[in-house]
């Protein structure tokens, strides 16, 4: 079954040409005005927005004094059929670098339609330890995080635990699949 499902996914990539999408080298949206760091996830796709292009997968904000300004760099790219249409689609990762210690994710859903990519949606994370990105898979119909649970945080930096959000693409949207759940993160461990 797996393979069967491999072998899918392996022709519909070819069919489109979604290797042909280079996301390190694409425009995305990006809020406008003035940013505070966050504290939880957050849909985005009726927020003001502007439209920045990665050049080989960065993005630099302009520099305000002698310290690096904000930036936007490429984190992954996890591809699969998000809204169960035999489309293969693709959850691009941007993480938006402050300049200082604190840093989040962007992740945007795109379904990677034959004439262009098509923005499905895209939502914010936390930062770092309050709800920062901690994982990321791509499922039939829709996609998991796992993001780090602000209430097991260690510090800024750090947490013991992570919360698994599911979204499922139905009615045009992605809208949350079942509860969200709680693990641990020294049972599942996974570098970041």
């Amino acid at each position: 079954m797996e393979l069967m499902i491999a072998l899918l996914l392996l022709l519909t990539l070819s069919s489109v040409g979604a290797e042909n999408v280079d996301f390190r080298n694409f425009t995305y949206p990006t809020p406008t005005g003035k940013l505070f760091v966050p504290g939880d996830l957050k849909w985005m796709t009726d927020q003001p927005a502007i439209n920045v292009t990665l050049v080989d997968g960065s993005y630099n904000f302009e520099k305000k004094g002698p310290a690096p300004g904000p930036s936007l760099t490429i984190d992954e790219v996890r591809y699969g059929d998000l809204t169960m249409s035999n489309q293969l689609g693709a959850v691009v990762v941007l993480n938006y670098h402050t300049g200082g210690t604190a840093w989040w994710s962007y992740l945007y859903a795109f379904s990677l339609a034959p004439e262009r990519p098509r923005l499905l949606g895209w939502l914010q994370t936390g930062s770092r330890a309050y709800s920062g990105l901690y994982r990321l898979f791509v499922n039939n119909g829709g996609f998991t995080i796992d993001v780090l649970d602000p209430d097991k945080r260690m510090g800024d930096c750090c947490s013991a635990g992570f919360i698994r959000t599911s979204y499922e693409w139905r009615d045009g949207k992605f809208n949350q699949a079942g509860p969200r759940r709680y693990g641990r993160v020294e049972d599942d461990p996974k570098p970041r």
